[in-house]
């Protein structure tokens, strides 16, 4: 495991949690959901071998320091609505007494949320980070965040969802390659459209590309909102896109362009027919 002491554990919690004699250590009592946290990151995100790969660096190692903040902090917001509580003959009873009274439902409910706020933060910082390893690059997991336009977690706040940048995501993401699908198919293409988000995910955008990429960005917020297709941006992207054949080859090739390029007919004395 990335945590395997009460030390560790404390480096990446604050520093008010304090144990008293003879009460089990904040790590025996979160161990559960710390396993069960590094569980998650490594299902979702980092995938088996690479965190086998993080949990042998250094404990100094910026990427493993990331990881640990990300299990810590996520195992925390999942031990917390049972820290008080203990089971008594006559059920689930609140641990308290005359120095320290439990926190109200709102104080805590704060606190989960902001955990859960910072672990979706440090896991967009995450995978800005681990975009740039080849060896993540070649998991099923850089591949579902590359299969759109959205390699990270900004896309519930740019769609005017401002908390659960995890979840919203995930409800979010099919509606969003459903969207880009339409796009490519009658627009941009789907060879460019696999070319725009190869780059986006590893970071290597260049300005005409981020051009097109922001149109298309655009576009998909606006049909999430329910907003109509806006054609008119979508036939200037395509002007731009087919007027710099060099850069975007692509498309250049692709039956996309062919909607663009239909072939005129043309009078010679050979035609069945003549058109005035």
């Amino acid at each position: 495991m990335l945590i395997s002491n009460d030390d560790q554990l404390r480096t990446y919690l604050p520093n008010t949690l304090t144990t008293v004699e003879g009460e089990q250590t904040l790590y025996d009592k979160m161990a559960l959901y710390l396993r069960k946290a590094e569980a998650w990151l490594t299902r979702n995100i980092v995938g088996e071998v690479l965190m086998d790969t993080i949990a042998a660096l250094g404990e100094t190692d910026p990427l493993r320091i990331l990881c640990c903040h990300i299990v810590a902090t996520d195992a925390f917001r999942r031990t917390i609505p049972s820290l008080d509580l203990i089971l008594t003959p006559n059920g689930f009873g609140i641990v308290s007494n005359q120095n320290v009274v439990p926190a109200s439902a709102d104080r805590v409910k704060r606190l989960i949320d902001s955990l859960l706020s910072n672990r979706d933060d440090l896991a967009s910082d995450l995978l800005l980070t681990l975009a740039r390893r080849s060896d993540w690059l070649e998991t099923e997991q850089a591949s579902y965040f590359g299969a759109s336009l959205w390699p990270c977690l900004d896309l519930g706040p740019l769609a005017g969802y401002n908390s659960d940048k995890w979840a919203r995501y995930q409800s979010l993401r099919l509606e969003v390659l459903n969207i880009e699908q339409e796009l490519a198919e009658n627009f941009i293409s789907e060879e460019l459209m696999a070319r725009l988000r190869r780059n986006m995910l590893t970071q290597q955008v260049t300005a005409e590309e981020r051009t097109i990429i922001d149109s298309v960005r655009q576009t998909t917020l606006e049909m999430l909102a329910g907003k109509p297709l806006d054609y008119k941006r979508m036939f200037s992207t395509v002007q731009r896109i087919r007027t710099r054949p060099a850069i975007f080859p692509e498309w250049q090739d692709s039956y996309t362009s062919m909607l663009f390029n239909r072939p005129s007919f043309e009078n010679n004395k050979d035609s069945a027919g003549y058109w005035f």
